[in-house]
């Protein structure tokens, strides 16, 4: 079994009050198994279109474990499962490229299909539905759900697989349970949760099998968290159950509810390595022989029984990176505001200072990390923003105003 590595946030900056709630955050439903350390090709996607394009010259090599199939060998074995499990490490666009090749596959030999997705939490499914149905835009279904505060990891990599589910009319499930029940469950365990709270999740939340509880174990420990006995590793285990248990739960009622559609879920691979996690609680409820696991792997990187089928990528893909601030922000009643600033950042270049408060982004109104991040997810390095600022300072008479200014901001 290859270690575990924890995965990397699409994170400008959020103040953390506590190492073992930044150990929660971190994990983020990615406990995930290690890959190999090819080097990657940048992909310019800057439109479906571009992307369908790809995809159509784009048909990545398949595996049975160490037996090579094809691509297409692999899409008609599947379409024998009515559940089809899709792992990814989820800074990896080459892996959610190989999940909309499946689906674009799959639907099209059968349309009655739904996608599950660990990226959106459960109470948020009116705003997904909403923007599938075209009723708000992606900008408004991204602040409306809460993306940039929940998520947080680079919206490029996932928006052809939602402008594809849009455009084919394939519904999208929010299979991820709150992130407010979860926060609350790590520090106080389910006792902390009120009866509305607890009414969210499912009746039953199943212990862990005991190598799955080891695989926690290791991360927990790793990280520094040493504190076998106060209960945070037995609280860190519950949460991540219940993380699988609620997409779980999810999965299954859309699946009794749509007796004629199959389930493609898309979620971290630790959720689904070796059958634990989503397949063992759907287990209970959907026979086995109906469901399959995939994962995208290099082909030296294999590591037998640990899924049903592999996708092979021999050489990751990368988006070109977006630009940065160079600068970490954190609530404020009156707006973001700046708490810390790297050296040689942009920012700090530009003249921004601790305790300015952001306001607008080339005059669009910020209010909230969902809104910063959302924003600057449409500049690329080098591009030029101009941001108004409210800064503090001393008045004549020694008391404090504000006044705000304007700073062109060039980003790395």
């Amino acid at each position: 079994m290859r270690p575990f590595l924890i995965m990397r946030l699409f994170i400008l900056g959020l103040k953390t009050h506590d190492s073992f709630k930044h150990l929660i955050t971190l994990i983020v439903m990615g406990f995930s198994l290690g890959i190999a350390t090819a080097s990657a090709a940048t992909l310019n996607h800057r439109s479906q279109t571009e992307v369908l394009q790809f995809l159509q010259t784009y048909q990545p090599g398949a595996s049975i474990g160490k037996q090579s199939i094809s691509f297409n060998d692999l899409v008609q074995r599947l379409l024998s499962k009515r559940v089809i499990l899709v792992g990814e490490i989820h800074d990896r666009y080459d892996h959610h490229l190989n999940q909309l090749a499946l689906l674009k596959a799959l639907s099209a030999q059968d349309p009655n299909i739904g996608i599950g997705v660990e990226w959106f939490q459960q109470p948020f499914q009116p705003v997904l539905d909403a923007y599938l149905a075209g009723r708000i835009d992606e900008t408004e279904m991204l602040k409306r759900s809460g993306y940039y505060n929940r998520w947080r990891y680079d919206y490029r990599m996932l928006r052809p697989i939602l402008i594809f589910a849009k455009d084919n009319h394939i519904p999208v499930l929010a299979l991820n349970a709150p992130v407010e029940i979860t926060q609350k469950v790590a520090q106080g365990g389910l006792e902390a949760l009120s009866d509305k709270e607890r009414a969210q999740l499912p009746k039953h939340i199943n212990p862990p099998e005991s190598s799955y509880l080891q695989r926690l174990r290791k991360v927990f420990m790793r990280h520094g968290t040493h504190g076998a006995g106060d209960g945070r590793f037995e609280n860190f285990a519950l949460v991540q159950r219940i993380w699988d248990e609620t997409m779980a739960a999810n999965a299954v009622d859309f699946l009794q509810a749509n007796p004629r559609y199959r389930l493609m879920i898309f979620s971290g691979v630790g959720h689904i390595s070796d059958r634990m996690g989503i397949p063992s609680d759907m287990a209970r409820t959907i026979p086995t022989q109906q469901m399959a696991t995939v994962m995208t792997q290099s082909a030296g990187d294999i590591a037998m029984g640990q899924f049903d089928y592999f996708m092979l990528s021999p050489q990751p893909h990368n988006l070109p990176p977006t630009g940065k601030l160079g600068a970490w922000f954190e609530p404020d009643p009156r707006g973001l505001q700046v708490s810390r600033l790297a050296q040689t950042g942009a920012a700090a270049q530009a003249g921004m200072m601790t305790g300015d408060r952001l306001r607008k982004i080339n005059n669009i109104p910020v209010r909230s990390m969902s809104d910063l991040l959302s924003t600057l997810a449409g500049f690329n390095i080098g591009d030029t923003l101009q941001l108004t600022l409210e800064r503090d300072r001393l008045a004549p008479k020694g008391e404090v105003e504000s006044h705000l200014l304007t700073l062109a901001i060039k980003l790395q």
